[in-house]
Formats: C-alpha cells, sequence, structure tokens
C-alpha cells in the first residue's frame, strides 16, 4: 500500500493544489491519502511505500520507521503513464533546491524531470542539489526543528548543528541577498520553507512557485 502524507503546512499554504492532488490519489486503488506524520507513523506496515511532499515528513519516516519504503511524490508521478502534465511552452524556470534534499539524488533527478515533463527550460544555480546550503526560513527558527526531536533525533541534532536563529529584518536581509542570483520571472521550489524564503527575498508572491502548484495546473 502507498501512504500519502499531504504536508500540513503545504495543504495549508496551497489549499486548493492539495485538494487536487488527495482526490487524484484518492482515485488510485492501492493509495491511502493519510494525514500528519507524526500520528502516522505508528501505523506504517513493512509492506507500505510512503509518499511525501515536505522533506520534514520524510525524514521523520525514514528515522521513525526504517521498515517502510519512503520515496518523494515527484518520484512516484513520474511512474504513472496517464498523468495529465501540463504545457508551460518552453518557459524558462529556476530550481531552488533546498539543504533538507542535498543527499537525496533521487529526488534532484524526478524534480527536474516532472519539469522537463511540463516543457520547462530549466535553469540550475551554481549551489544546487548536494552543493545546496539554503533552507529558505528553516534554519532560521528553532521552532520546528524542536518539534521533531522525539521522532527523528537525529535529523533534529544535525539540523540544530546549523541553526542561526535571527529575527525577521535580518532573515529579510539574507533572503535579499540570496535572490539576487534569480535571473528568470519565476523560481520554483519544492519545499514550503524554501518557498516561504525566495518570496521573502523578490517581495513577490509570483516569482516564487511550488512544484505541486505547477503539476496540478490540469487536474480537477
Amino acid at each position: 500500500m502507498y501512504i500519502y502524507l499531504p504536508s500540513c503546512k503545504f495543504s495549508a499554504a496551497s489549499p486548493e493544489s492539495s485538494r487536487k492532488i488527495k482526490a487524484y490519489l484518492a482515485r488510485k486503488p492501492k493509495v491511502r491519502v493519510a494525514g500528519c506524520c507524526r500520528k502516522e507513523q505508528a501505523a506504517l506496515q513493512p509492506e507500505d511505500a510512503v509518499i511525501s511532499i515536505c522533506l520534514t515528513c520524510s525524514a521523520i519516516t525514514r528515522e521513525a520507521s526504517p521498515q517502510v519504503t519512503e520515496m518523494s511524490f515527484w518520484e512516484y508521478v513520474l511512474t504513472d503513464t496517464a498523468f495529465p502534465w501540463p504545457n508551460f511552452h518552453s518557459e524558462r524556470i529556476t530550481v531552488q533546491d533546498c539543504w533538507r534534499a542535498r543527499h537525496l539524488p533521487a529526488l534532484h533527478r524526478a524534480v527536474r524531470e516532472c519539469l522537463r515533463r511540463m516543457n520547462f527550460q530549466i535553469v540550475e544555480l551554481d549551489a544546487n542539489k548536494e552543493r545546496v546550503r539554503f533552507d529558505g526560513t528553516w534554519l532560521f527558527n528553532s521552532t520546528g526543528i524542536q518539534r521533531n526531536r522525539s521522532l527523528a533525533p537525529v535529523f533534529a541534532a544535525e539540523a540544530e548543528r546549523c541553526l542561526t536563529p535571527l529575527p525577521e529584518a535580518e532573515q529579510r536581509s539574507r533572503m535579499e541577498e540570496h535572490a539576487r542570483q534569480y535571473a528568470t520571472e519565476r523560481i520554483v521550489a519544492y519545499c514550503n520553507a524554501c518557498l516561504a524564503g525566495i518570496r521573502l527575498g523578490t517581495q513577490s508572491q509570483k516569482r516564487g512557485v511550488h512544484l505541486m502548484d505547477l503539476l496540478t495546473d490540469k487536474l480537477v
């Protein structure tokens, strides 16, 4: 059984895209749409495969439930030969990778293949994939990291070593500096915190876009 973890934060930030993707997955005979990743861990069975769109959800699952298979949604959707890929007509788009995904080459490949299937021209940053140090606003705020300590202590400890708590004004300054390298009209992220950082740095809700919001364009 595939278990989809929809990401509480993504569902709150993009309710329409979240609704569409849940409806799409609910029509699949071997997929169960779950709820909060923290509550779900105790119910996971060795034969399950967990599908995540949130990098914290995936990190918690890998540590709290090592008996299951874990994959990104972007990997899963590429296996669906009937998925209705939208066409963005060769638009150039910058990919913003995430620090929490730096050790996940399969996710990097899947994100880019999803963009290619939507007919984007991909623009890469110099510090991408395993070289990325960007995680939007996530490493500037301690609350989320502390909440993960009980279920994923190794993940939380690693994050805490890189944590630099900053006031909002300093976070904005850091994000604005990072955003100066963006040369395309839109920047795509697959992480909620990265997207928040992009929007904070560009002072625009339009330049930063979540990959799921693009991918669900043709879904109802």
